[in-house]
């Protein structure tokens, strides 16, 4: 049990984490072959010398301590002058400057951007992942930490980008009058779950989530209360939720489990067993009406696909159908 590995242990809390000073940027030969040795996603800043507002965001959000923190820890962050004179070598690929009028322009910058030269953009990118997001134009602070956080906390396994980033900033933006966080009122408690299996045979979905986990708070205050999730959720399964590191000792399926103690990083038993010894949260596990374990869903899940996979599930389409099918029918039905 002591080799067992916790998945995205990020706190974006500033006194958890030893916070550096500025951003530690790389040559492109430098992050390449890093990256050749240690995969992990590259964030490169396409800058001129003339560019108003890429001064800007170095002096914004590229001092930010928390960007500037998690920035050298998850990324190999790399600077480009889009009009630098420099020679750059990129998978295999010399690009040399081309001259345009009285300019030099990078070969780099004009494929990665396809053409479309705009200051400052940002690309995230990870070949191994097959990604590559081009974002055009300025960053501020909680919109670089979405892009920061979808990859870190491995949203971009199953989220598109621009859900992920619309609920992130409806649960992090700095607001004026705080909004009440929304209850979700149909969480089962597992003391009541073998009484209501006997009255009403649902299915079971656990809901892992973790409270330093962004991820985990976004599904919890927009994912779960949401009116449609909320409804096929109560109207087909029995809903549990638990931390990952809940003190409390509960009966599930049979079995007792209770908090793993220090030498397990204090992880719940529970959460534990549901994992192939790799523990990733948030993730959501689906159990059919004889607790046979039908579903793992790792990572965020946003409204859109969470409602989808509720009512693929809930009303056993799954039986009849492919999730791919199923899938093309319900983007036809603009879901």
């Amino acid at each position: 049990m002591k080799a067992f590995i916790l998945l995205f242990w990020v706190v974006w809390t500033l006194g958890a984490v030893a916070q550096e000073e500025k951003i530690h940027w790389l040559t492109m030969t430098e992050a390449d072959k890093l990256y050749q040795e240690n995969p992990k996603p590259m964030i490169i800043d396409f800058y001129t010398d003339w560019c108003g507002w890429c001064k800007h965001m170095d002096k914004t959000t590229y001092t930010n301590p928390a960007v500037i923190t998690f920035i050298n820890k998850y990324f190999y962050p790399v600077k480009i002058n889009a009009e630098g004179r420099d020679t750059l070598y990129f998978r295999n690929k010399m690009y040399a400057p081309v001259k345009n009028g009285t300019k030099m322009l990078s070969s780099l910058a004009i494929e990665v951007l396809k053409g479309k030269l705009s200051y400052p953009t940002t690309v995230f990118w990870h070949g191994k992942e097959n990604i590559e997001l081009v974002v055009p134009g300025y960053l501020d602070v909680v919109k670089m930490e979405a892009f920061l956080i979808y990859f870190i906390e491995g949203a971009y396994q199953g989220t598109n980008i621009n859900d992920f980033i619309a609920d992130f900033e409806k649960v992090f933006t700095p607001k004026e009058q705080p909004e009440e966080p929304k209850t979700v009122t149909y969480w089962t408690d597992f003391k009541e779950l073998d009484g209501k299996l006997k009255q009403e045979n649902k299915k079971v979905l656990l809901f892992l989530s973790a409270s330093w986990n962004n991820s985990s708070r976004m599904m919890e205050q927009v994912v779960f209360p949401d009116s449609t999730f909320a409804a096929l959720a109560e109207k087909y399964f029995y809903c549990l939720h638990l931390d990952v590191q809940a003190k409390d000792t509960v009966t599930f399926m049979s079995h007792s489990f209770m908090n793993a103690g220090p030498a397990n990083n204090n992880l719940h038993q529970l959460a534990i067993a549901l994992s192939d010894k790799i523990l990733r949260v948030p993730s959501i596990y689906i159990f059919d009406n004889e607790g046979k374990l039908m579903e793992r869903i790792y990572f965020y899940l946003d409204r859109r696909r969470g409602n989808m996979i509720l009512d693929y599930i809930g009303t056993d389409t799954y039986k009849t159908m492919s999730w791919v099918d199923y899938m093309k029918i319900r983007e036809r039905e603009g879901m």
